[in-house]
């Protein structure tokens, strides 16, 4: 993201939850990963006299084990673009200088505040338009 626009401004919220989506549904595949496959075999000890016992073994279907590593590096490489996407968000918030556009970026953009709850707390006044024409002529001006 060069330049931020509103519209990324208003992605904030739904990227910052895609984010945890993906580490949720890594995490689930790092503890089933890919198909399982058992199989069990009989065998005994090296004493003859041991008795047969039936052992089981558990193991990733080698066939599926690289669509499910190339899946893998698909969610990890998009969660790094999405926290990129986020920390460009973040260092625009940094440099922007007037304080009322901070408030209003971090209270509706970043919080999810509605618009009236956005003005009372930036300008002391319930406003449905205040912070909103705010933030909108100050995109207009940059």
């Amino acid at each position: 993201m060069a330049s931020i626009t509103i519209t990324d401004l208003e992605q904030y919220r739904q990227l910052q939850r895609e984010v945890k989506q993906i580490a949720k549904r890594l995490e689930n595949m790092s503890k089933a990963p890919g198909n399982i496959v058992a199989d069990a075999v009989k065998g005994s000890s090296h004493d003859m006299r041991a008795k047969e016992t039936l052992f089981t073994i558990i193991g990733l279907d080698q066939r599926n084990r690289f669509k499910y590593e190339r899946l893998q590096r698909i969610l990890e490489a998009r969660a790094i673009r999405l926290n990129n996407n986020l920390l460009a968000i973040e260092a625009f918030v940094d440099t922007v200088t007037r304080s009322d556009i901070r408030r209003i970026i971090d209270y509706r953009y970043i919080q999810g505040l509605s618009w009236i709850a956005v003005s009372t707390r930036v300008y002391d006044y319930p406003s449905q338009n205040r912070a909103r024409m705010a933030i909108t002529r100050y995109f207009a001006e940059i």
